[in-house]
């Protein structure tokens, strides 16, 4: 099967991109029940480059902390625990990814969408849509496309001919990457996600993603609120992440999430306010 020969290549690179080792220490904290914020605390501060853009973030008008944090202990205390494990999964993913290059993705666009799905999902999350897991589904959103970005570092020109005909038939992505590669990018963002032992919902999030909602799968709610967060990232303009349909917010998942379209329109109009912001924020973090 063709999709063999992609995870075959997969398996086989040598320069797979791989995260920090304190990541792998962060995560080992958030599955260890014993783990308190004085061990995450103390876990940060011991990496500076790490601390530097969990702050960074933190403090951007794009994550939107109403009084600024000036110290990896202070944001714990404030954002919580889970948050601030989280933020760090997700500058770490940023920060390893964004230094390689692919020649098939515009790699602004690329991110623009990533972190204006993450932004949307936690715009969801606060006063709209409950989930057992905002923070989880923060960091979801910004991976969920990172199936897509590991295809163009490994296979290069061939997925760029993925993105161009689905480009040239206004479709998505997802489409041709199964017509010509036997494998989609959830699958792929699944093995990594799974290779770098993420935590599990946001393992079957990536995975999943572009599935029917249902109740009986496995954190079906949080899938629901990333997916609709997508479609409201591109609905702002964040950009497209090489796929090119028009957008429209799902009826179905609306209705799944018990949530009306006005309050699907009230995230969309927060969220447009902030894409300059969001901009200006990737520009920072990508020049560090």
């Amino acid at each position: 099967m063709r999709s063999h020969r992609v995870f075959a290549k997969l398996i086989e690179l040598h320069d797979l991109p791989t995260l920090p080792q304190i990541v792998g220490k962060i995560l080992d904290a958030v599955e260890d029940e014993r783990s308190s914020a004085a061990d995450l605390t103390a876990l940060l501060e011991k990496d500076h480059a790490i601390s530097a853009r969990v702050l960074r973030l933190a403090n951007s008008a794009f994550y939107g902390l109403r009084y600024p944090v000036d110290s990896i202990r202070r944001a714990v205390v404030v954002l919580g625990f889970d948050a601030v494990c989280q933020l760090a999964l997700a500058t770490s993913v940023f920060k390893t990814f964004a230094s390689q290059r692919q020649f098939a993705l515009d790699p602004e666009d690329f991110w623009m969408h990533s972190f204006g799905t993450a932004k949307a999902t936690q715009l969801l999350c606060q006063g709209h849509v409950d989930v057992e897991s905002p923070e989880g589904c923060f960091t979801a959103g910004l991976l969920h496309d990172i199936g897509k970005y590991l295809l163009a570092l490994v296979l290069r020109e061939e997925y760029r001919t993925v993105v161009r005909r689905a480009a040239e038939e206004a479709a998505p992505v997802r489409d041709y990457e199964k017509e010509l590669l036997g494998v989609n990018h959830p699958e792929v963002g699944r093995w990594l996600a799974t290779k770098w032992r993420f935590p599990d919902m946001i393992v079957e999030v990536i995975g999943s993603f572009h599935r029917a909602p249902s109740h009986s799968r496995k954190y079906a709610r949080e899938a629901a609120v990333v997916q609709l967060a997508d479609t409201l990232s591109r609905l702002a303009k964040f950009g497209s992440a090489g796929d090119w349909e028009v957008p429209r917010a799902d009826a179905a998942l609306l209705d799944f999430l018990g949530m009306p379209s006005e309050g699907a329109e009230v995230v969309l109009d927060e969220l447009t306010q902030i894409r300059a912001d969001t901009r200006e924020f990737l520009q920072v973090m990508s020049a560090e």
